[in-house]
């Protein structure tokens, strides 16, 4: 049996390899092209998609009938946490953007796990916090004008001198995320770039200088 894929996957890597064996037995694995919905919006969350390859891109229709990128998910990783410990709805339709290979744990035996396994219930609650933490920013970041949002974004996302922040979808993607147009990004950017906060490659920012990233976004440095 090959577990490798689920041991990778964080939610999971502390499981015993006997639990670990029978989680996997119940849990068949499904190969997904590009463009293959695991998930749509408004669906019971009555299971949790695991992904152990490939990528998938989580879009919203606002009222107006705007699609906005709410979230990437690049394995190894789950999707909807949230949604699957609660027994809510999918928030997001969730579709493939790379050839992916996914599973799906029933939600019952996820919340099994959070009981009786004290490393998954750490682990989801990190993730809790985390993500209270990201929807606080969400927030914030909605009130500033496109520079401070996409330099928040970057800086969300990890940004640390000298490294570079991959743009899953590109400048287009980034705006789908932060509700600006591909246009506005472009030149929120440039910005950036005139500041010598960062530098732009083809679907990358090369983070420069932290504390200019910083300081265009509102953060004391």
């Amino acid at each position: 049996m090959d577990l490798d894929g689920l041991r990778r996957v964080p939610l999971f890597a502390a499981l015993p390899p006997g639990r670990l064996a029978r989680l996997a037995a119940a849990m068949p694995v499904r190969s997904l092209p590009v463009g293959q919905v695991v998930a749509a919006a408004g669906e019971p969350a009555v299971r949790l998609v695991v992904l152990e390859r490939g990528s998938v891109v989580g879009v919203r229709d606002t009222v107006g009938g705007t699609a906005v990128r709410l979230a990437t998910v690049v394995a190894p990783g789950v999707i909807d946490k949230v949604a699957a410990l609660g027994g809510g709805v999918h928030t997001a339709t969730w579709t493939t953007a790379a050839p992916a290979r996914v599973r799906s744990l029933p939600s019952a035996q996820l919340r099994r796990l959070v009981d009786e396994v004290p490393a998954v219930r750490e682990h989801v609650l990190r993730w809790l916090a985390a993500e209270a933490d990201r929807q606080r920013r969400s927030r914030v970041r909605a009130t500033g004008g496109p520079v401070a949002r996409v330099a928040d974004r970057l800086i969300e996302a990890g940004a640390v001198a000298g490294a570079a922040v991959r743009l899953t979808g590109g400048q287009q993607g980034l705006g789908e995320e932060l509700g600006l147009s591909r246009v506005t990004v472009n030149r929120a950017l440039r910005v950036l770039v005139a500041a010598g906060a960062v530098r732009v490659a083809p679907g990358l920012v090369h983070v420069l200088d932290v504390g200019l990233l910083a300081a265009a976004a509102g953060q004391p440095r």
